[in-house]
């Protein structure tokens, strides 16, 4: 009896002892699982397809290797407006740009990553004296456009990949400008707006026709020009608020603005776009001009 519990321990020992030999990689296999594990703990903004912003002030806009403005003259915010709205203003943005000497407090760069198309974006922000706070994206001819993998064909227009199959179809995939009439501003900024959270600008810049918590586009960048679905030879230029845009019509050489209401009314004004877009940035920055014509201003078209 003795001799069988003895050979019973014998084999059994030399069944253990055989199975480690056999799988010598278990231990660093349970060891690579756990590191699968600890992979999966990565905080959320280290994720790829979260976007990534960095905000400097404009005296350290020099530090961004891309940066499209250059404030190496600059020795006062005044310095800096001028150079940004490339001065002498246009006629027709003057009370823009007086609103904006007169509001603004400090200048800031933000350098913007979108995580998902893999867009840079650089954009200014204005911090006024009431503490609000407004954004211009990079002046047209200098956007920086897409981060280009290493051999990818730079010569020529820049292509914005993998835009055809967009979700936002509605947005013109086009580096020209489909309302001339409007360049002048775009050569200032590409877009403006209002922010109400520096958080909220990566979103607005991959969707500029968005609202978030008051945070929005009141005039779109090229990208976010809008066919409107009436009229469709109307291109959404601007945002009056969340009832009411502003439209231009591109078939003329010299349109006027078109108020679009929510219910689809249509009101025509010979307003030109410039001007609109002036009376806009005067009105986000606290210096309230008239009423446009949908909220009881004056108009030049006569009312039947």
């Amino acid at each position: 009896m003795v001799l069988l519990y003895v050979a019973t321990f014998v084999v059994g020992f030399a069944a253990i002892a055989l199975w480690v030999i056999l799988n010598p990689g278990k231990e660093e296999k349970l060891k690579g699982e756990d590191n699968v594990v600890e992979d999966d703990d990565i905080p959320l903004n280290e994720e790829p397809w979260i976007p990534t912003m960095e905000v400097k002030d404009w005296t350290e806009a020099a530090s961004f290797e891309s940066c499209p403005w250059n404030f190496g003259h600059c020795e006062s915010v005044e310095d800096v407006l001028n150079c940004i709205w490339k001065t002498p203003v246009p006629k027709d943005l003057h009370v823009g740009f007086d609103a904006m000497q007169k509001s603004v407090k400090s200048v800031s760069i933000a350098y913007v990553k979108l995580g998902t198309l893999k867009e840079i974006h650089y954009c200014i922000l204005y911090t006024l004296r009431s503490g609000a706070e407004l954004f211009g994206g990079a002046p047209s001819e200098q956007t920086v456009g897409l981060e280009l993998d290493p051999g990818e064909e730079t010569a020529g227009l820049r292509r914005r990949r993998g835009a055809e199959a967009s979700a936002n179809s509605w947005r013109i995939v086009n580096d020209e400008n489909p309302l001339p009439c409007i360049a002048a501003f775009f050569r200032i900024h590409d877009g403006f707006g209002t922010l109400m959270s520096r958080k909220h600008l990566p979103l607005l810049l991959e969707s500029p026709g968005d609202t978030i918590h008051g945070s929005c586009f009141y005039v779109y960048p090229k990208r976010g020009l809008q066919p409107m679905g009436q009229r469709p030879t109307l291109l959404r230029m601007a945002r009056v608020d969340k009832t009411c845009c502003v439209a231009v019509d591109r078939r003329k050489a010299e349109p006027g603005v078109v108020y679009v209401e929510r219910n689809s009314q249509f009101t025509e004004d010979e307003e030109t776009p410039l001007s609109f877009i002036a009376d806009t940035v005067s009105n986000i920055s606290g210096n309230r001009v008239v009423p446009p014509p949908y909220e009881g201003g004056p108009s030049v078209v006569p009312q039947s």
